[in-house]
């Protein structure tokens, strides 16, 4: 058999609706789940244990090709050269280990495409939970000139999310001074520091005291009742910015789950859709840009044409 199509009628987990519609054992079912021959309502699903809907279509696939070869660990090559690697990560995969020697990261991912054994460094993260797109430097200097280029704010990063409510503002300049903990055990902004300002305006300077400026600009995109859609720009890289900032403007990003209790999505509806910056090594201006994922396409507003423009 190489290929199979059919419409599930009750929800339920994936590997058992494909052993019940193939009549294989659960070993089976699995292995070509993880291996990328099934696809629910047309997105790849590598996950066993993923719940499908009644009605879903499900497409298995003997020809499709493994990803643990060419997309290892859900990872998309984007692009690559001698200094650069982009890529698309998948959310639920770290971008790099936290101490605890773990061997499945968006690092790891990004050494087995350089595929040269040239070393492979981070210059930047994304939560967890966020999908979208990173870049890795290749060797020393592109490292150096990587970071430099961080360091002077000529990364641009473009997010997309979908927030539970909808902001005061339909647009704005966000700033606040970030500490580790703010009394409770989670990072916020120091009491006092919360700013919302016209979002053309330049860039606000640090306040007085304790804590890391952290500076959001946001725009609304598309709304209906209950949510909003925003595209998110940042003009820093604090820890967890994106979430604090809409948490504490009281419209958390759907599927939040530390600085507000928003169950409403299967994950947290964040995902970084474009990236600019300059080639360490020409100086020419390079952008690439990443579309809404497919597991969030139901999720409330996403203005579906995502205007990747940062005006």
């Amino acid at each position: 058999m190489r290929s199979h199509t059919w419409t599930t009628t009750e929800p339920g987990r994936l590997d058992r609706a494909v052993k019940s519609a193939l009549e294989c054992s659960n070993n089976q079912a699995r292995k070509a789940i993880r291996t990328g021959k099934v696809a629910v309502d047309g997105a790849r699903q590598l996950d066993p244990g993923f719940t499908t809907a009644a009605g879903s279509r499900v497409v298995l696939d003997m020809a499709a090709p493994n990803p643990a070869r060419t997309e290892p660990f859900g990872l998309k090559l984007v692009h690559r050269d001698d200094w650069l690697i982009v890529v698309e990560k998948p959310a639920g995969l770290l971008s790099t280990p936290t101490g605890r020697e773990e061997s499945e990261t968006a690092l790891h991912g990004a050494r087995m495409l350089a595929g040269d054994g040239r070393a492979v460094k981070v210059v930047h993260r994304l939560d967890k939970e966020t999908s979208g797109l990173m870049v890795f430097a290749r060797g020393v200097p592109a490292t150096r000139a990587l970071r430099q280029t961080i360091d002077g704010g000529r990364l641009r990063r473009l997010y997309h999310c979908v927030v539970d409510g909808a902001p005061e503002q339909t647009e704005g300049l966000v700033s606040s001074m970030l500490v580790r903990d703010t009394g409770g055990g989670y990072r916020g902004s120091r009491r006092g520091t919360l700013k919302v300002r016209p979002r053309t305006l330049p860039d606000p300077g640090p306040m007085p005291g304790s804590g890391k400026l952290a500076i959001t600009r946001y725009r609304t995109v598309a709304r209906d009742d209950d949510h909003t859609a925003l595209e998110v720009k940042l003009s820093t890289g604090r820890t967890h910015q994106i979430r604090i900032h809409l948490a504490e403007l009281g419209c958390p990003v759907r599927g939040e789950r530390v600085y507000a209790r928003s169950k409403s999505a299967p994950r947290q509806a964040l995902h970084a859709g474009r990236l600019s910056l300059p080639h360490p090594e020409t100086g020419e201006m390079l952008t690439f840009q990443s579309p809404w994922p497919a597991d969030l396409t139901d999720i409330g507003p996403t203005g579906r044409d995502w205007r990747a423009s940062s005006r």
